[in-house]
């Protein structure tokens, strides 16, 4: 358990108990929550109710009585349906009742869900979640919250019994458009190491050793170290002669690093398409104004 929040005891729905939902779901409940817990999986519904929670037959009537509901579904299409209809959430929902959206969906989306809450008097926020199946069953999610700060405070003490921290990124949307980045960054990252790994291989280097070397030398935080997140400073042409100075080296070291890649890799015979995307892109990239 993340967080025990037995003072602050809330009636909360949870319908969506698969590798992420169904943990949180455990930890709602024994943080001393009173949980009807909703899946289309009864192997999932039974694990739940063997700790502590209340089944539910729909989610419709997870929602009765909840001061907040969470919903942890795959897609848009799936929040829609477990929203709608008249065995859905908004058809029992009482006004005032919080609804978290923890499913990573579009931000578009997100307000459009929203209209459909407002419209029974319900309040809707996005809290998308990371960490994986290994940070949901551990209580140590980073959940991502867009919404107003008075629902966003109701919701709290739950998104905090399975969250290591609770950001609240702003207005509706925010949390959802950062973890929407946030994946992005890691996507990118995933294609990034399997073009390393095709071009090691092809060289003959044990991917062993890869690992090993990116583990070793500090490679997140090399690849953060330009951007200055959070600096309010541009790094175009009125940026500090320091920092123009420090970014043209950034750019010509990549730049060779990149050609090296790219070299290596027609020696070998191998494809880098994003390798060669990013050779093309990385002076702008790199030069470009962050604020």
């Amino acid at each position: 358990m993340a967080n025990d929040t037995t003072t602050n005891r809330l009636a909360v729905a949870m319908i969506g108990l698969g590798h992420m939902g169904g943990h949180m779901c455990d930890h709602v409940t024994a943080a001393g929550h009173d949980v009807r817990a909703f899946d289309l999986s009864e192997v999932a519904l039974d694990e739940r109710v063997a700790a502590g929670a209340t089944r539910a037959t729909s989610p419709a009537d997870a929602a009765t009585g909840a001061d907040m509901v969470g919903i942890v579904v795959i897609n848009d299409a799936q929040v829609r349906a477990v929203l709608g209809g008249p065995d859905g959430v908004l058809a029992a929902a009482r006004p005032g009742v919080v609804i978290a959206v923890h499913s990573t969906v579009n931000v578009e989306a997100i307000h459009e869900f929203a209209a459909m809450a407002d419209a029974v008097g319900a309040h809707l926020i996005d809290a998308g979640i990371s960490g994986g199946e290994v940070g949901s069953r551990a209580g140590t999610l980073v959940t991502m919250v867009g919404g107003e700060p008075g629902v966003v405070a109701t919701a709290r003490p739950v998104l905090e019994t399975f969250s290591k921290e609770v950001v609240h990124a702003g207005p509706l949307g925010s949390g959802m458009a950062l973890k929407i980045a946030r994946n992005l960054v890691g996507y990118i990252m995933m294609t990034a190491v399997h073009e390393g790994m095709l071009l090691a291989r092809a060289s003959g280097v044990d991917l062993a050793d890869l690992e090993h070397v990116l583990h070793e030398t500090n490679m997140d935080a090399q690849v953060y170290a330009p951007f200055a997140f959070g600096g309010p400073e541009p790094l175009g042409a009125d940026a500090p002669a320091e920092q123009r100075t420090f970014m043209a080296e950034v750019v010509a070291l990549g730049e060779k690093d990149l050609d090296n890649a790219l070299e290596l890799s027609r020696t070998h015979g191998v494809s880098l398409p994003m390798t060669a995307e990013t050779r093309r892109q990385f002076d702008a990239v790199m030069r470009s104004p962050r604020s």
